[in-house]
Order: structure tokens, then C-alpha cells, then sequence
């Protein structure tokens, strides 16, 4: 249904309409319509949650069930190490009190007491290989216990407004009360990623960490390598099923895809940046044609573009995208059938030469 309501908008003033009534049911779309309908076509995704959201703006671009509560396995190690980004010095020196071998079925970097290593280099024991041990080394170092850790952890979830997260642990494993949403995580990555460590580690393959032991640690996401794909976390447990979250960068933009529960989080994760990098555009916003001030000199413009925001819209809606100087207004307003987009304000132009 939402498909051929947009189509039908697309069409209205740029030709017949989108769907017609035909004997020839082989062909229902016109020509020019044929790729327009495949880059609306939702994706087809497993995960029980999913969603794909905009970096810069934030904006969801799909979403299944993206508010469903949900286990969500080590995905949590995000939040783990944005706080001891947060709160700690990555040159601190942490004495490890962890065993990994008291951990059996779990993920670890391996890590035995008396161990000395700094918080970065837990820190990529922790996102790499997914480290159970380093997470709770890390809990410890920064708020002196696994619980008190556990609080940190709720109360920056409530300052991001994760209204559908709570954690019960640093790490990960199924817990009563441990869980958050498709959306949830996004927004969580979103923060995240603006930290420099945490992109950098997130994008890292593999890591040698020396400490009394010699540590080589490998990321388990599947899908770095890539050439678009810049982190960010995976987790499996029994309850949680395959989770992943993603980065993906193309032609200067980048958007977050989260999976949980997914019978085959590649090929869901793979589906969801796709349909957004097809069924979106984002368009660079330019002053409408028509009168302007003008220098007298060079005929040019006197008014230019201020700062523009980030702005995404769905690829059918560019040819109704316009744009309009009100008379004194000091700026420019955008807007697709009506409906405002951005508002911009103008600047004089730079003197030409």
C-alpha cells in the first residue's frame, strides 16, 4: 500500500499514474516506474528487530519491530566501552583480578590474574574478540565493581533517552532485565562513534596486545573488509540469537543497521544499507532560480547558502523538492509538496574575482 501511494505522488504532474488498469497485467508500471518501485521495495529481513538509520540527521530510514524489546548479547560491549571512554584514561594501567578460564562457553581475549594491561588495550579485547573478561576487568577498573558499573551503564543509557534499554551486566549474557531495541542500539552507536577510539577500535581486524602474555585478538565482524563497512559489533548467546550492528559509508554518507535475532545476520545486514542507499538521496540544497539581488557590477548573486543542515530524503520526493526566498526573511525554506524540510539562512557571497 505504501508503495503505490508513493508512487502515485511521484506521478501527479509528471505524467499518467503510477498503476493503471490494464489488460496486460504483464506490464502495471511503466517503464520509468520499474526502478523507481525497486528501490521503494522494503527489504527482506529475518531479524525479529531491525532497523537502518541515518548518521548525520538521526532519521530511521526502515525499520521492523526497531522498538521491540530484545536480548541483545554482546552489542552491549558498546555501551561498556563508551563509558570507560568516558570515564577512564586509555594510558591507565588496569591489574586484571580475571580469570578467563573460570568463564567456560564464553567469549574472551584470555585474560589471567595479576595481569597488567592498559585500558586501551583492554578496550580492544573487549570489542574485538568480544572479550567477556575484559568487560568485567573493565567494570571493575573504572567503577570499582560490576554493579556499581551496571548503574553507570543505566543512567547514560536514560541521558540518551534509550527508553527501551537496560542492562544487567558489562558483557552481555542472557539476564532477566537485560535488554534493548533495534532502534535503541543505533542511537547508541550513533554517540558512540564519535569518539575516535571507539571508531578506530570498532574498524580494527586484528590487534597483537603484549602484556605478560602476548594477546592476538581478531574482530568477529563478519563483514569488515569490506570497503563501506567501518565497524561496529556483533553478539550471540542462546536468548539473543545473531546480533549485529553495522557501519556503512557510500559516496560521503553514512548509515547504522542493527539485527537481532537474526537467522542469517549477513545477509539481513547486507539487505538493510541497499534498500537506504537506493530508496534515499542526499541532496545538496541550492538557491531557486528566479530574481535575486544582484551585484551590479558582475551580475552575480549577493546571496549564497548559509550553513546547510544534513538533509536525507526518499528519492522519489527530489523532483518536488523546492525552494523559496521570502521577501526580507534572511533565509531560505525548503520544502517537498508543501511540507518544510529545512530552513537555511542565506549569507553574502564571496566578492568575485
Amino acid at each position: 500500500m505504501v508503495l503505490v501511494l508513493a508512487l502515485g505522488i511521484f506521478a501527479t504532474g509528471f505524467g499518467p499514474p503510477a498503476l493503471v488498469e490494464s489488460s496486460d497485467a504483464a506490464d502495471p508500471l511503466y517503464a520509468y516506474q520499474v526502478p523507481l518501485a525497486q528501490r521503494l521495495a522494503p527489504p527482506s529481513v529475518g531479524a525479529r528487530g531491525a532497523v537502518v538509520m541515518d548518521e548525520a540527521t538521526g532519521q530511521v530510514l526502515y525499520g521492523k519491530d526497531e522498538r521491540r524489546r530484545l536480548p541483545m548479547a554482546s552489542t552491549t560491549k558498546m555501551m561498556t566501552a563508551l563509558l570507560a571512554l568516558e570515564r577512564g584514561q586509555l594510558s591507565q594501567v588496569v591489574r586484571v583480578d580475571v580469570n578467563a578460564a573460570e568463564m567456560p562457553d564464553s567469549s574472551t581475549m584470555g585474560l589471567t590474574p595479576g595481569e597488567r594491561l592498559t585500558l586501551e588495550d583492554l578496550l580492544y579485547g573487549l570489542l574485538l574478540p568480544s572479550g567477556n573478561d575484559a568487560a568485567v576487568a573493565i567494570a571493575r577498573a573504572i567503577a570499582g565493581s560490576e554493579p556499581a558499573f551496571v548503574d553507570l551503564m543505566n543512567q547514560r543509557a536514560a541521558e540518551l533517552g534509550l527508553a527501551d534499554t537496560h542492562f544487567a551486566n558489562p558483557h552481555g549474557l542472557d539476564a532477566p532485565d537485560h535488554y534493548t531495541s533495534a532502534a535503541d542500539l543505533a542511537r547508541l552507536a550513533r554517540v558512540a562513534l564519535r569518539n575516535p577510539t571507539f571508531a578506530q577500535i570498532v574498524a580494527t581486524r586484528h590487534k597483537a596486545v603484549r602484556g605478560r602474555a602476548t594477546y592476538d585478538l581478531t574482530n568477529t565482524n563478519p563483514l569488515l573488509g569490506r570497503p563501506d563497512v567501518e565497524g561496529v559489533k556483533t553478539g550471540h548467546t542462546d536468548q539473543a540469537g545473531s546480533c549485529l550492528v553495522a557501519a556503512f559509508r557510500r559516496d560521503g554518507h553514512r548509515v547504522l543497521t542493527v539485527v537481532l535475532n537474526s537467522p542469517d545476520y549477513v545477509a539481513d545486514s547486507l539487505a538493510l544499507p541497499d534498500y537506504a542507499f537506493a530508496a534515499y538521496a542526499w541532496p545538496t540544497l541550492s538557491l531557486p532560480d528566479g530574481p535575486l539581488d544582484r551585484d551590479p557590477a558582475t551580475g552575480s548573486p549577493s546571496v549564497t547558502l548559509g550553513q546547510q543542515p544534513p538533509i536525507v530524503l526518499p528519492a522519489w520526493q527530489l523532483p518536488l523538492l523546492r525552494a523559496e526566498l521570502p521577501a526580507g526573511a534572511g533565509e531560505a525554506r525548503f520544502s517537498v509538496a508543501g511540507s518544510p524540510v529545512a530552513t537555511v539562512p542565506l549569507a553574502e557571497a564571496a566578492p568575485a574575482r
